[in-house]
């Protein structure tokens, strides 16, 4: 009985890739089938010496869009300019990644054409707490960090079209081009049109999750009582909000848009929220 992990499902076909990076074509027992869960790329399983899927391992988390389980980290990627970040998608990709529990890289790339709004941004979202790095692969700046921060973990990419998500991957590994065109082939569709997650191995524990699927933007699971702690600076002064739950919005005697008032909470981070609020609340009403 060997383990590993799924990187890619082709025609019902589950490839695994085990401790020494082989990688096995397998089929799934049937009652796999019939359990509660159907089997996803980023799965750890254990597998029989005849090509099944025998086990599947605990996740400790999982996503219906992307279909993948146990990502460690999503690299968030805009750029400095060209195209220019788009605040408010770069913030509601924010929640819909806090939303599922996953830790958040942001990656500012083309740091090359940076300026002091860049500056400003980067200063920005590090007072949140996030992890933030700047990179450009023209200028060679900051892919050892990115190498760095991948090592050991199963990582998916997102971010807008143009940022060059692609050149930072093949950068940062050069067979990357490689293995996404050889599956591409395999699949007979377009990279840039894959319908289904893959994982592309850096080694034998690093692995890059390809896919469209995070930068989708969908709000339709997230309630409106979640969504304020969805912004980790707006924890810092519920507290001090007369009602619970406050929704930030016409309450009297609130904490958070008292700090926005005093220039403690950017009002870009706030539009974000009132714009999500003002999504969910319309797909209430149509269903």
């Amino acid at each position: 009985m060997n383990s590993g992990i799924v990187i890619k499902n082709v025609n019902g076909y589950f490839y695994v890739q085990d401790e020494v990076c082989t990688v096995h074509e397998c089929k799934v027992r049937g009652r796999i089938k019939k359990n509660k869960y159907s089997l996803l790329v980023g799965d750890r399983v254990e597998i029989s010496d005849d090509g099944f899927v025998e086990t599947i391992l605990p996740r400790k988390n999982s996503m219906i869009r992307p279909a993948v389980a146990n990502i460690d980290q999503v690299v968030l990627v805009v750029a400095a300019h060209e195209p220019d970040i788009n605040l408010l998608l770069l913030n509601k990709m924010l929640v819909m990644i806090e939303h599922a529990d996953i830790p958040i890289v942001l990656c500012i790339n083309k740091c090359d054409l940076a300026d002091s709004e860049t500056d400003e941004l980067v200063a920005l979202y590090q007072s949140i707490g996030y992890t933030v790095i700047t990179t450009s692969v023209y200028a060679n700046l900051g892919i050892a960090t990115l190498k760095e921060i991948l090592s050991h973990k199963v990582t998916a990419f997102a971010g807008p079209s143009g940022v060059g998500k692609s050149s930072l991957l093949n950068a940062v590994d050069s067979k990357f081009a490689f293995q996404t065109g050889e599956v591409s082939d395999k699949i007979k569709r377009g990279k840039h049109t894959t319908r289904h997650a893959s994982l592309f191995s850096l080694d034998d524990d690093s692995f890059i999750m390809d896919t469209p699927g995070f930068s989708a933007i969908e709000f339709s699971d997230i309630s409106l009582e979640r969504l304020p702690t969805l912004f980790p600076e707006f924890n810092n002064y519920v507290e001090n909000c007369k009602f619970s739950p406050c929704y930030h919005e016409h309450e009297p005697v609130c904490g958070v848009k008292e700090a926005i008032n005093s220039n403690r909470i950017t009002p870009s981070r706030y539009a974000a929220y009132m714009s999500i609020r003002k999504d969910i609340q319309s797909q209430r009403k149509r269903f």
